[in-house]
C-alpha cells in the first residue's frame, strides 16, 4: 500500500475526478464478471482483514459514504460553504 499511496497523488479537481471515474470502472468491470460464487468467495486484504467479495464490496460503499460525509461537514462547517446537496432522503 505504501508503494500504492506513494505513485498516486491527486493534487486539482480534474485529477480527483479523473482517479474516481478510472478507479469506479475498474471496480464495476471487475465485479460484473465475478460469478454468484465467487462473490461469495472469502478475500483477505493486506491488513488481515476477511471478508467475502460481496462484503468487500459493502464495505467499499460504506467507505465512500464516510468520505462524502468528511467532505460535507469540512464545506459546511469549517468554510461556511453549504453545497445545498441532501446526504439523506
Amino acid at each position: 500500500m505504501e508503494e500504492f499511496y506513494s505513485d498516486v497523488s491527486y493534487k486539482a479537481l480534474a485529477s480527483i475526478k479523473e482517479g474516481l471515474r478510472t478507479n469506479f470502472k475498474a471496480l464495476k468491470n471487475e465485479y460484473l464478471n465475478l460469478s454468484e460464487e465467487e462473490l461469495k468467495m472469502e478475500t483477505t486484504s493486506y491488513w488481515g482483514v476477511t471478508y467475502t467479495r460481496y462484503e468487500w464490496l459493502l464495505e467499499i460503499l460504506a467507505h465512500i459514504y464516510h468520505h462524502r460525509g468528511q467532505l460535507h461537514a469540512m464545506l459546511v462547517h469549517c468554510y461556511h460553504q453549504d453545497p445545498n446537496i441532501l446526504l439523506f432522503e
